[in-house]
Formats: structure tokens, sequence, C-alpha cells
């Protein structure tokens, strides 16, 4: 009976179903579109390479090494937060599907309850807090429900705590757990975009000299150095929509308020945000900081397989499983019966 338990025990990546993808046996989890992020890989590596092949060999011969530090620095943080954002569980509530636990709950239902429209049920649980009723509302996907500012990710199909939107640039849900680092990408993004545009400007209209024509000048530059205006576009053009972002995701987070909310017009009412703390500096800090207790994905905690776990035992493998254990026991007596017998046929020959 112990052993039968025991072969149905599996890693809960292996029973899970969702729409992200699992990595290197459930050590690493990654967003549901992954060309996505692929793709905006590409779109940040490209001028990163020119820049590293073509501005920084101008700028040093120019001995602003400097610059291309602060460059350096700036990328490599670009790069580290969006793979954080991707590769991190942005507060994923796992989801009980009928093989789980439904099936066994609805046979412990006593019968006087299953007469009660289950909707009626689920719309009387409420919370109250500061002020304000929230009603939890039920998913059905997920058969859970769902606390005060989480939301259920058709995408990904997950329930994400405090959701706050999936990315369509990264294909990942950005929520509760990987936020603050969906800030900080976006934030350096924004940072290593000013700063490419204005380098290559300076670049291109730095070190003009006066007592010549500055039109000449600036062809001359550009035909060693075409590059510099390449990226000065490419960024000028892009920065409006990162740094667009980055400012949207700023009044997000002095308002307390996530994407989802915003977008929906939740706290468009005379009672403003219950969530909204005092000041600035206080959703700042309850926003931004991440709780990473706050966790209730495991994908390698052991569970049991509910389609081997669940089945009855039959009366063979009872029978069989007895068997087993008598069996040791018949063997000794056999044996003891064969050394007295042969022990007695001893004695009778010596005799």
């Amino acid at each position: 009976m112990h052993n039968y338990q025991d072969n149905s025990q599996k890693f809960f990546y292996e029973l899970w179903n969702t729409g992200n993808r699992i990595l290197c046996q459930g050590k690493l989890l990654v967003g549901s579109e992954n060309h996505k992020f692929i793709a905006s890989l590409v779109l940040i590596t490209i001028p990163t390479i020119l820049y590293y092949v073509f501005m920084a060999p101008a700028l040093v011969q120019r001995d602003q090494v400097i610059q291309v530090i602060i460059f350096i620095i700036l990328n490599c943080l670009v790069y580290v937060f969006i793979t954080i954002t991707v590769l991190m569980d942005p507060g994923i509530i796992p989801k009980i599907t009928t093989n789980y636990e439904m099936d066994e709950q609805l046979i412990l239902i006593p019968q006087k309850y299953l007469k009660v429209d289950p909707q009626v049920l689920f719309e009387s649980k409420t919370l109250q807090m500061r002020g304000h009723q929230f009603k939890l509302k039920f998913c059905n996907t997920c058969a859970i429900y769902r606390p005060p500012r989480a939301s259920h990710c058709p995408a990904c199909d997950n329930c994400v705590l405090r959701f706050d939107h999936h990315c369509p640039w990264i294909g990942a849900c950005v929520g509760r757990r990987n936020y603050i680092y969906f800030y900080l990408f976006i934030f350096f993004l924004s940072a290593t975009m000013i700063y490419v545009f204005s380098t290559c400007l300076a670049y291109i209209f730095g070190n003009m000299e006066n007592d010549k024509d500055k039109g000449e000048q600036i062809i001359q530059i550009l035909q060693r150095n075409p590059i510099s205006l390449a990226l000065a576009i490419y960024c000028f053009i892009f920065s409006f929509f990162v740094v667009g972002l980055w400012g949207f995701h700023t009044f997000l987070v002095i308002t307390n308020m996530t994407t989802n909310e915003y977008l929906k017009k939740h706290w468009i009412i005379q009672s403003e945000n219950p969530f909204r703390r005092k000041n600035i500096f206080k959703n700042i800090q309850h926003v931004l900081a991440c709780i990473r207790e706050v966790k209730f994905l495991e994908l390698r905690q052991y569970v049991y397989d509910p389609k081997s776990y669940n089945q009855p035992i039959t009366q063979n493998q009872i029978n069989e499983n007895e068997n087993e254990n008598l069996n040791p026991v018949c063997d000794n007596q056999n044996n003891v019966a064969r050394r007295s017998s042969k022990q007695t046929d001893d004695h009778m020959e010596e005799q």
C-alpha cells in the first residue's frame, strides 16, 4: 500500500496545466509568448552591437572613454532586469482543477447544499477593507477565489496576484513579485535611449570648428561614421514609446494603481483608490517593495498524481500484498520443516 502511493508522487510542474513554459525540470519559469521576448531582445541588441562596433571606437579616439563605460553599465542593467522580469514568478496563484480536488469535494457536500445555486454562494464572498467592500470573484478556470487586485491572464492561463498587465513586448505577466524589475527595466531602457541619442548628437555636433563651414564638417563626420545618425534617429523614434511607458508607470507607482485598474477605471468614484497611501513616498515603498514571502507557486514541490493516487485498489491487489507479506513466514516454516526432516533421516541412518 505504501509503495503504491509513492509511485504516484510527482513534481507539481509535471501536473500543472499552464500557458507558461517550464524549463530545466521546473527550475525556470518563462512567459507564454517567448517569441515576443526574443523579438524585444533583437530590437535592443541590434543598436547595442552597432554602438559597440562604430560609436565606441570613435568616442575612444576622442578620449571620451567615460561615455563608453556609462553605456556599458546601462546596457548591462537593461539585460539583467528584462531577464529577471521574464524568469521570475509574477505572483501566480496555482489553479485547482477538477482532477485534483473538485470531484472529491463534490462527493463530500451534503445533498441539501447541492440544491443551492452555486453562483449565489460565489457572489456572497465579500471582504471589507478601508471602508470598501470587495467582492471576491470566483475564477471558474482556476477554481479559486481571487484576492483583491488579482486577475486571470488569458494568455498565460493563470491568476496573478496584483495583476498589472500581460506585457506584449516580453510575452509574460507583470504582477506583484516582478513589477519592480519591470519598472527598473523600462527605466534603464529609457535612460539608455536618451543617453545614446545625446552622445550621438554630441559626436556629430560636438567638435565642430568655428572657422570652417559647419555643413561640410557635419557631412564629413557622417561620411566617416554614418551609423551615428542612424542610432540617433532610431533612439529618437523608439524613445517616444519607451519613455512614455516609463512615465505612465511612474504615474501608476505614485498613485498606487495598476494598469488593469487604470484601463477598467476601477477607482473613478468619490472615495477613490482604497490602496493609495497617505503620501507619494509610501506609495512608492508599497508598490516597488518586492515581497519575496508572497509566493504561492512551488514548481518542484512533491504532489500526488490524481490519476494514479485516486484509483481504487482492487481485491486482487490486496490479496497480492497479503501474499507478499505472508510469503516470508511460509518460507521460514518450510525451511524449518526441511531441516528437521533431514536431521531425522541422518539420525536413522546412524542407528
